[in-house]
């Protein structure tokens, strides 16, 4: 419907409503002069209402539900033949391409071709005004009754709404996008979130919007307390680096991510101030790198599978080993080493590793039996 058609049917509402007032107005004049000239006992009469009939959106809603159109389990509203805008505060079981987690928007991507809905500027709406909210299942006629104090702040009409409901205006047009309960959040909002004049950063804690050579703080988010910024604070500097749209604003984040802090220039309260938005966390210190432990050293009488117990008592010769082709049992003691005497395993150990010797004669004894037995390097 053209614009001013648009404003001819408002203006026709208004004046129908002015005359019904009128009409009831004048109604009620000639009951009450008629209840004075009636019998001594007067009777009451009942003043009916006369009937409201609101705007009729069929139309628009049959006009505009093919916009509705489902990523997963989310509803969302094509806003071009390739894209969709959704509100969410759980994140969709389904990819998206973009989110920002202060307005809860996410955008998808369509393989197929969409039937979008077309964007009514909110600076159009009037208070009061009629509006339709609805999705594919149901269509509810509503009111405007509070204007946002811009265009990023919540919008709210007179009745109850569903998330991602379509709120529109008698020219089928799109005024904003439904959030749930009254809210809705506008058209040129959701314009700004698509064409990345937004957006909102974790390390930051607040949104920010693209303004006039500068970038404006336009919400803080509640649940943290690492931000030092505040709504209004007007950035032009990060590090140093002059931002001036939300790409270089993005840039220079991310390099000051290589450094220990942030710091923004900006005006606030009228005043220029600097300051440190956010103090990185260090960086991990890196961790030592684990030592070299050298593998446990095995003795020479280990390699021939002897185990000696402190006091050079045999334990089981182990399987297949020179101890137990000796014929070597567990209890044998070792006396003797090359006819020179040992008591400690530890000094048995010492001699072996020192001696340069191929061939050693190892003296034991089992029972008080000794005998020899000989071992080769």
């Amino acid at each position: 419907m053209p614009r001013h058609k648009c404003s001819q049917a408002w203006e026709a509402l208004v004046l129908k409503a002015k005359e019904s007032t009128v009409k009831r107005f004048g109604f009620l004049v000639c009951v009450l002069s008629l209840s004075l000239f009636a019998a001594d006992t007067p009777a009451l009469v009942a003043v009916n209402k006369a009937e409201f009939v609101y705007p009729d959106f069929t139309q628009c809603y049959e006009k505009n539900k093919g916009s509705i159109v489902y990523f997963g389990n989310t509803r969302a509203i094509a806003v071009d033949e390739k894209h969709a805008i959704a509100y969410s505060e759980t994140a969709p079981n389904v990819p998206f391409i973009k989110h920002d987690y202060l307005s809860n928007l996410y955008l998808f991507e369509s393989a197929k071709p969409l039937t979008p809905m077309k964007l009514k500027a909110t600076s159009e709406l009037k208070l009061g005004e009629w509006l339709v909210s609805m999705n594919e299942n149901a269509l509810n006629v509503v009111n405007a009754s509070k204007i946002g104090k811009d265009v990023h702040s919540f919008f709210e009409f007179g009745g109850q709404g569903e998330a991602n409901n379509i709120v529109g205006g008698l020219c089928c047009e799109m005024y904003g996008l439904g959030v749930g309960d009254k809210y809705y959040i506008s058209s040129e909002a959701l314009k700004d979130f698509m064409d990345g004049k937004t957006a909102s950063y974790h390390d930051l804690g607040a949104r920010f919007v693209e303004g006039n050579e500068s970038i404006f703080v336009d919400k803080i988010d509640n649940n943290t307390s690492k931000t030092k910024l505040k709504v209004g604070d007007k950035i032009t500097a990060l590090n140093g680096r002059k931002v001036r749209t939300l790409p270089e604003f993005h840039e220079a984040f991310m390099l000051a991510k290589t450094t220990s802090k942030l710091s923004a220039t900006m005006e606030r309260n009228n005043a220029w101030v600097e300051e440190n938005i956010l103090v990185m966390p260090p960086k991990p210190e890196p961790k030592p790198k684990p030592k070299k432990v050298a593998p446990p050293k095995v003795s020479y009488f280990e390699t021939k599978g002897f185990a000696f117990s402190p006091q050079l008592v045999l334990n089981e010769p182990k399987r297949a080993s020179a101890a137990e082709h000796s014929g070597l049992k567990a209890g044998d003691r070792l006396l003797q080493i090359n006819g020179m005497k040992v008591e400690s395993k530890a000094e048995a150990e010492a001699h072996m590793d020192k001696s340069r010797e191929k061939e050693f004669n190892l003296l034991f004894d089992r029972n008080d039996f000794q005998f020899f037995v000989t071992l080769k390097r």
